[in-house]
């Protein structure tokens, strides 16, 4: 299970989590389609709440690091742009 180096790092616990989850991804420790931890298995593992474990999450996120999937988990996402009709269904008739 990943899990973030925390020593030494200023500021909320929140943003000290994603900014290990960018430093990783950009060293190359996490990668593309990588599963972090659950909320409460991290939370557990550092310390913290859960909220703050939901709030990393939503901060890597915002910066286009990761994408959550309910019910599948939290993944690195890749450097691949999204095309934004992949969840689209096709309604057209093929007569």
């Amino acid at each position: 299970m990943w899990l973030p180096r925390l020593d030494g790092r200023r500021g909320p616990k929140y943003r000290a989590i994603a900014d290990a989850i960018d430093e990783d991804v950009q060293n190359g420790a996490l990668r593309a389609g990588a599963r972090l931890p659950p909320h409460r298995d991290l939370a557990d593992h550092l310390g913290v709440t859960v909220t703050t474990i939901t709030r990393a999450y939503t901060e890597a996120a915002r910066r286009g690091l990761i994408s959550g999937h309910v019910g599948r988990g939290t993944f690195i996402r890749g450097t691949e742009v999204e095309d934004p009709r992949e969840d689209v269904f096709d309604l057209t008739l093929n007569i």
